[in-house]
């Protein structure tokens, strides 16, 4: 997946769906358009359809980093080594409270 900011993200993060684990985040690199490309490691027996969103989540207010992947309602599965299209990047807390407290809300 790609992504604009993985803010937090490390290697060895949790992957999950609905709250399960199904995988963990294999590497992290910067990618040749200046965005974060992260690759996953996804149990075999986990199907992703092409529509699939991944989202990079926080556990509580300044937990670990993980991502959250919404199942989608293609019928088009995943292949080892596919993309998933839709990402929606990390919510830099530190930024929101610093335009909070200095007027940028």
């Amino acid at each position: 997946a790609e992504f604009g900011s993985i803010s937090g993200l490390r290697r060895g993060a949790v992957v999950e769906i609905a709250g399960v684990t199904v995988g963990r985040v294999a590497r992290i690199e910067l990618g040749q358009r200046q965005r974060a490309l992260v690759t996953m490691y996804i149990d075999r027996e986990v199907e992703l359809t092409d529509d699939a969103i991944a989202s990079i989540k926080t556990q509580g207010i300044i937990g670990e980093k993980y991502i959250s992947i919404t199942p989608g309602g293609s019928d088009m599965v995943l292949a080892d080594g596919d993309w998933l299209m839709e990402t929606e990047s990390a919510l830099d807390l530190e930024e929101l409270v610093s335009k909070y407290i200095f007027g940028g809300v």
